[in-house]
């Protein structure tokens, strides 16, 4: 028993549960009958319908507006119209989300390849920031190192990490807008200068023209006029990790003294913008301003503020012997900060320049290396002609200036000469991980309504129309209950009522009502005259058996008598639709004649109307009816003869006698008229 009762509940919790969620599901799917705007219409959403699911499908976000009322038709032509609208309106939310659907594949096709290397990305970043942090660790405690060595020789002064690479780019292209000399046009423009007598003015130049690699450019700076060298196709360059694609070198011959140069200097330009420029002096002084530019692979100029710079091979006191052997080489008018070098000869002066105070060449003369054991290029010893420039602007801006060096090299690169001068590491940017798209797309439903076209019908016993006419009282008139087909497309209809309350005198023969209304339970109130005619399950079941198409509604006819004289029947009939919409029918009318006075003659004189009917008259003419005799009488002045059988007036429509009374009965009747 305990085992049985359990089941039954589980059974009835899992049907109540079954009805709440089809109850839930199917909320909007049914249709409502409204009160007002009668049955509602649903057009075809199937299309619209697969549309919406095939865009979620795609990744759509589709929502669902609110439905848009479409009105309400009041006839079939209405009706069509707004059809029409709401398939047009179907059509082009379908394109619309189709269209959403195509482009959701693209761009979530190339979403899902970008979030893919994106991944990618990630695992490659978070090794490049592990690798990161034990670099910076690494640089962190060299610079602590270093801090303790910055009085030893050949240590910066202010250990500093380095963030630029600009040391070779063998393979840089070089462009400028000047003149290309060939190396005799070289010689033989110099040559015509007429600088003196002395065989050494041209001889260091020869020196320097004629050992020039190929791709060398030898061009001519003049005073005061900026001289722009372009390199691109750089491979090996970069500043904090942002590769450096291009670097220009704008040149400005600001002059020289001691010699009778035309406001001129031949210089040649490397391929390579790390090996620079080679110049000669023409054992004068000569100062040359160079600003440098860095920029990145879009173009844009890089700032390289915090950069190392290497002014290395600062010569003192090799000049020539039949000269001068003071030469000097310095770095003048650093836009920067100098960082010397602990032990190096070069020194920062209060005019602006760094160079050594005295010979850096021979040890004879007081210098710590000759020449030959740190002016090489992969000499250990290189710091001691070296000091160090830090970028502390946008833009770089120097002077390479000599005093009677004759022939000078100046490499601007950052491959300074100061020992283990740490790289400071480059921290990884993180991938940015693309944003998912978000496609959204909008539908909604359109909500139409139609009202039934009632029509209320009077009928004679052949059918024919007879609203606004008049019968003869005690004929057949038939109502017949019309109202228009439901539409294709509508709603479930779940009951169809017609009340009809009938007129007085109207006399309803029942049995013949259901007979022609069989697909009606047909019941009447004699008391309030209410006749009801309900659709029965057989009509309600034809009328759903297809919704996509019109049902036709059978119309109800009442079938009775008027029996009344004189009377105007008005009839109409209300419906009513799933027990919330109802409507009234067109009122119609049929009338019975009114009844005829009967006109008695008055003694001795024409005829008077009384208002006498006909049972009342009848009455009187059979209480005298033993009066009547065979005769012939002839009224006076009526020049009429009446039959001579005795004639009852009950058997006779037309009887004719005439009497007159005065006072008692003289003489007998001698007409009579009687109408109905």
């Amino acid at each position: 028993m305990r085992r049985t009762h359990l089941r039954r509940i589980g059974a009835v919790s899992l049907s109540l549960l079954m009805v709440l969620m089809l109850l839930f599901l199917n909320t909007r799917l049914a249709l409502a009958t409204d009160p007002v705007r009668g049955v509602e219409v649903k057009v075809d959403t199937s299309a619209l319908d697969a549309s919406v699911d095939a865009a979620k499908q795609a990744g759509v976000d589709v929502q669902k507006d609110g439905d848009v009322d479409k009105g309400t038709a009041d006839s079939e032509a209405e009706l069509n119209a707004k059809r029409d609208e709401i398939k047009a309106d179907y059509d082009k939310q379908v394109q619309d989300l189709n269209a959403a659907a195509e482009d959701a594949k693209k761009q979530l096709g190339e979403y899902a390849a970008k979030k893919q290397k994106y991944d990618e990305d990630m695992v490659k970043y978070n090794a490049d920031l592990a690798k990161y942090n034990t670099d910076m660790a690494a640089c962190n405690k060299a610079l602590e190192e270093l801090e303790q060595k910055k009085n030893q020789d050949g240590y910066m002064t202010k250990p500093s990490a380095q963030m630029l690479t600009f040391k070779s780019e063998p393979n840089a292209s070089l462009s400028f807008s000047e003149k290309k000399y060939t190396k005799e046009e070289f010689k033989s423009t110099v040559r015509s200068w007429n600088l003196g007598p002395e065989p050494w003015r041209y001889a260091w130049f020869d020196f320097l023209n004629d050992n020039q690699p190929e791709d060398a450019a030898r061009v001519m700076l003049e005073k005061d006029k900026p001289f722009v060298a372009t390199y691109t196709n750089l491979s090996n360059s970069s500043f904090n990790g942002t590769k450096i694609a291009k670097v220009e070198y704008i040149y400005t011959f600001k002059g020289a003294s001691g010699v009778p140069l035309p406001d001129k200097l031949p210089v040649v330009l490397q391929k390579d913008p790390a090996d620079t420029i080679w110049y000669n002096d023409f054992f004068a002084d000569v100062r040359i301003n160079l600003k440098a530019r860095f920029y990145d692979e879009e173009g844009k100029e890089i700032d390289p503020t915090g950069s190392l710079l290497s002014f290395s091979s600062l010569n003192r006191g090799n000049g020539s012997a039949a000269i001068d052997r003071d030469a000097l080489e310095r770095v003048a008018y650093f836009n920067g900060e100098y960082i010397p070098i602990s032990g190096s000869s070069i020194k920062v002066h209060a005019d602006g320049g760094a160079y050594a105070d005295s010979s850096n060449a021979d040890k004879a003369k007081g210098s710590k290396f000759d020449t030959a054991e740190w002016d090489t290029p992969t000499s250990p010893n290189a710091w001691y002609g070296a000091i160090i420039g830090k970028v502390t602007n946008p833009e770089i801006s120097l002077d390479m200036a000599s005093h009677k060096s004759g022939t000078i090299w100046f490499a601007f690169s950052s491959d300074v000469k100061a020992r283990d001068v740490p790289m400071k590491p480059v921290a990884p940017t993180p991938p940015v991980e693309p944003k998912k798209p978000v496609i959204k797309a909008n539908y909604h439903v359109d909500i139409l309504y139609t009202r039934p076209q009632l029509g209320k019908g009077a009928l004679d016993e052949a059918d024919a129309d007879i609203d606004g006419s008049t019968v003869k009282t005690g004929s057949i008139v038939k109502f017949a209950l019309r109202t228009s087909a439901f539409p294709a497309d509508h709603e479930t209809i779940d009951s169809v009522v017609f009340r009809d309350t009938l007129p007085e005198s109207y006399e309803v023969d029942l049995d013949a009502t259901k007979a022609t209304s069989p697909d009606y339970d047909v019941s009447y109130d004699g008391a309030s005259r209410n006749l009801v005619f309900t659709a029965k399950a057989t009509l309600i079941a034809q009328i759903n058996a297809d919704l996509t198409k019109a049902a036709e509604v059978p119309a109800p006819m009442v079938i009775g008598k008027v029996m009344k004289d004189g009377t105007t029947y008005e009839n109409s009939f209300d419906i009513d639709i799933n027990n919330s919409y109802s409507a009234k029918s067109n009122i119609v009318r049929v009338q019975t004649p009114k009844a005829q006075p009967i006109i008695l003659p008055a003694a001795g004189g024409p005829g008077t109307p009384l208002p006498v009917t006909l049972l009342s008259v009848l009455a009187v003419v059979s209480g005298a009816a033993w009066l009547f005799t065979r005769r012939r009488e002839v009224w006076r002045g009526a020049g009429a003869w009446y039959g001579r059988e005795a004639y009852s007036p009950l058997k006779s429509s037309g009887m004719r006698r005439a009497f007159d009374v005065r006072g008692k009965w003289r003489s007998i009747l001698a007409r009579c008229h009687f109408n109905r």
